[in-house]
């Protein structure tokens, strides 16, 4: 008799997990917990409740960690994008001049590449904007000193800390050129502006520009690394006493002045200066 008892208590019970399994994995949130009704030994209902709770408090644990983690993700991307496009924008440019022309030297160094330093080749009080951009793949990668206004993670990892005179450069876009971010720095000024020596060193080779018709070249080897080449393009109205062979002094030596590239072509860094544009190019190399 008590055996028949015991044996109908655990049918009904086997079929009331079977029933409730059945519903959870519909995905049914509604299941009632088990009842201590006498269909089900005392304690068992406790016990099967307890792990049924544990169970949804796991899932709703790992459902708001998931969502919080996805949430994450989707704002970080949309702040990288936006920092990116405000960043990288012509019309977030900051409109200071490159460098404070009351604590800068005439040949304060813009940049370095192999231990030679690259001061500007225009007077602080004329220069309208800098930007770095490639130039090809034979040019050197140049490390900027100063502060970056396009905030470019990649030019940061070559990038030399802020400087006293208060340097302040842009990363031109790439414009499918090859080569590093950093192989060549638009150094800008009015057409006709006077350009010197971006380095110490001797004048290697003076020779046409390619890319406007009247302008020039200007090679120089540094005294600081024989194997470097630094160039000078857009380079008008070669100094009479300029020459190759002739010993340079950066920031002292005349090259000659800026060449009008604005007149026929369409230069990159007006769009950072808001002006014409016009500039000279400086590029290393080694000698191969």
């Amino acid at each position: 008799m008590h055996g028949d008892k015991l044996k109908s208590i655990r049918a009904r019970h086997a079929a009331r997990r079977s029933k409730i399994g059945t519903t959870l994995r519909r995905g049914r949130r509604e299941a009632l917990p088990y009842q201590d009704d006498g269909k089900v030994p005392p304690g068992l209902s406790a016990r099967l409740n307890a792990r049924r709770n544990q169970a949804e408090q796991r899932t709703t644990r790992f459902r708001r960690r998931r969502t919080l983690v996805i949430v994450a993700l989707v704002l970080g991307t949309l702040a990288l994008v936006v920092a990116m496009f405000a960043q990288s924008s012509p019309g977030a440019a900051e409109n200071n001049l490159p460098i404070d022309p009351n604590v800068a030297n005439p040949d304060a160094v813009l940049a370095e590449v192999e231990g030679v330093g690259i001061s500007t080749p225009i007077r602080p009080t004329g220069l309208t904007g800098l930007g770095y951009h490639p130039e090809g793949e034979t040019f050197l990668e140049l490390s900027p000193h100063g502060e970056s206004l396009s905030a470019n993670p990649l030019v940061d990892l070559v990038a030399m800390d802020s400087t006293p005179e208060k340097i302040q450069y842009h990363v031109m876009d790439r414009v499918e050129r090859a080569g590093p971010m950093t192989g060549a720095l638009d150094v800008g000024a009015e057409a006709g502006s006077t350009v010197y020596s971006p380095v110490f060193g001797v004048i290697t080779s003076i020779r046409p520009d390619p890319m406007v018709e009247g302008a020039n070249v200007v090679e120089i080897k540094p005294r600081e690394d024989p194997n470097v080449r630094v160039t000078v393009s857009l380079v008008n109205d070669i100094s009479s006493d300029t020459g190759v062979a002739t010993p340079v002094t950066a920031g002292m030596t005349e090259l000659g002045s800026v060449a009008d590239s604005a007149a026929v072509l369409d230069p990159q860094l007006s769009s950072y200066t808001g002006d014409a544009g016009n500039h000279v190019s400086v590029s290393a190399s080694t000698i191969q």
